[in-house]
């Protein structure tokens, strides 16, 4: 590590506290974990260990953070290519769309808030390895060599290949949006690991971990999770219920942590994948798909989904009322697939307990679970034959959807937004909230004339737009109910539209 200036000293924000005993080794500079986050200044190169931190453009729109690494092979020499590592839902065709024949993506290093006019601007040729089924991490190879961004002053980052999965003070340095001044941040705080299986819409992680650090927001995915001492990297950003509610829980950017089938919420809490196992995926400074961590070959794959993948059931209404299902509309790339349902989603990799051989073609699958509230998952395996053997890779690689079974509370009442413009016309603004509030059901008639408990729901028309009612349709009876995504529908609501 470099020694301080006493100039940059100087220029820290208060928020920095310093201490004699880990002056010499906190590349943190004493930042308390949990404070707010230090907006990174670099015009006199204190911190330019991490201008090989950058931010992923598409076209001219931020995308992403990353991190370049540092492959250089074991005489300390840059033979090979220049790689970024990222989170894989920043990767085109995984949550964004794929690349178009025009689109350019680029990265930007020496991303700090005052050397704008010295941002290093690089094209990246290709996503070499992505995996958004056991972690969210991916590795991207530069249109240009690391020797030479080494000489043009970029430092790459080291890779952890070896850390303590407890509890660990860590540093995160991003480029998160939505601030008033953009540029890199560098936060503080402790990473542990995540007791539990993560889940996040349709996606199940059986090992991540989980931090607190402070101003992680959209932007910062990608952003590398360092070791406060060495600058090696930990983990990478994934996802985080920064914004989100518990209302929310387990489904897109609401991720929940289960333990035992039984669900929590973790407030403002973001997670990431470790990133250990990288190493093994190069060889003298070139990406290899030989580590087995790194292969790009599943032994079978997803080829079509029909359903809403993340499933919300409710409980049944008595004992006599059929068990909660789960419904599964799919196919394979193999010929024939087994299935189980499970509490915890680690037996998954288990053979015991798959059904026999079904066909994989254009899938119909319903199958109930118990009637135990709680997350329950469906695993699905495709194979080629019924005799053919379980093996690690394709139990490890068995696609895991989770189904979360609630309680049979009532369904909230719908929530408009009512507005009387100045031309007298009324505008309704549903709220729309996945799982609780996944569409409403409305219904107008005269107002004298309509009683809201008498309608019937196939007279109700669903939406989830904004209606507006016409000034010459006054006065008018509005008749509104909420549905969640088990299906149910919530208790009528009135609200009359008149005229002032």
């Amino acid at each position: 590590m470099k020694q301080r200036k006493s100039s940059a000293l100087c220029a820290l924000t208060t928020a920095l506290i310093f201490s004699s005993s880990t002056f010499a080794m906190d590349l943190g500079e004493g930042l308390t974990n949990g404070s707010d986050a230090v907006l990174l200044k670099n015009q006199d190169d204190h911190y330019k260990r991490w201008n090989g931190i950058g931010k992923i453009f598409l076209n001219e729109d931020p995308v992403c953070t990353a991190s370049l690494l540092d492959t250089r092979d074991e005489h300390f020499n840059a033979v090979g290519p220049a790689y970024l590592l990222t989170a894989a839902h920043c990767a085109p065709g995984v949550l964004r769309r794929p690349l178009a024949p025009t689109d350019k993506e680029t990265v930007k290093f020496n991303y700090f808030n005052d050397t704008s006019a010295n941002h290093k601007t690089y094209p990246v040729k290709e996503t070499v390895w992505k995996d958004f089924s056991q972690t969210d991490l991916a590795i991207m190879e530069l249109d240009v060599t690391l020797d030479t961004l080494i000489k043009a002053g970029i430092n790459p980052l080291p890779l952890a290949s070896q850390w303590s999965k407890d509890a660990s003070d860590v540093l995160i340095v991003g480029a998160p949006g939505g601030l008033e001044q953009s540029g890199l941040r560098l936060a503080a705080c402790t990473q542990e690991p995540v007791e539990g299986t993560l889940v996040e819409s349709d996606r199940v992680f059986l090992e991540s971990l989980k931090n607190a650090c402070r101003e992680v927001r959209p932007g910062s995915s990608g952003s590398p999770v360092l070791d406060r001492q060495s600058g090696a990297i930990l983990s990478v950003l994934s996802t985080s219920t920064d914004g989100a509610t518990a209302e929310e829980q387990c489904f897109e950017n609401a991720p929940c942590e289960v333990r035992n089938g039984k669900v929590s919420w973790s407030p403002d809490t973001h997670y990431s994948f470790a990133a250990d196992k990288l190493p093994s995926c190069f060889s003298q400074g070139v990406f290899t798909s030989v580590s087995n961590f790194c292969t790009s070959q599943a032994p079978f794959k997803l080829t079509e989904l029909k359903y809403w993948p993340t499933q919300y059931v409710a409980m049944p209404r008595n004992a006599s009322s059929p068990d909660p299902m789960i419904n599964a509309q799919f196919s394979l790339s193999t010929p024939f697939y087994r299935f189980k349902t499970v509490r915890q989603a680690q037996d998954c990799r288990s053979a015991r307990n798959y059904s026999g051989t079904l066909d994989a073609n254009d899938v119909v699958l319903d199958t109930a679970v118990s009637r135990d509230v709680g997350m329950h998952y469906l695993c699905v395996i495709g194979v080629e034959s019924a005799e053919q053997r379980p093996t690690a890779a394709l139990m490890n690689n068995a696609w895991v959807t989770p189904v979360q079974l609630v309680e049979r509370t009532p369904v909230h009442t719908p929530e408009p937004t009512i507005t009387l413009s100045a031309d007298w016309n009324y505008n309704v603004k549903w709220r729309y909230l996945v799982p609780t509030h996944f569409g409403a059901l409305y219904f107008s008639g005269p107002a004298s004339e309509t009683d809201c408990s008498k309608v019937k729901i196939a007279d109700y028309t669903k939406t989830f737009e904004e209606v507006t009612f016409m000034a010459e349709q006054l006065p008018l009876k509005l008749c509104s109910r909420n549905e969640d995504l088990s299906g149910r529908y919530s208790e009528v609501r009135t609200d009359l539209l008149a005229l002032p």
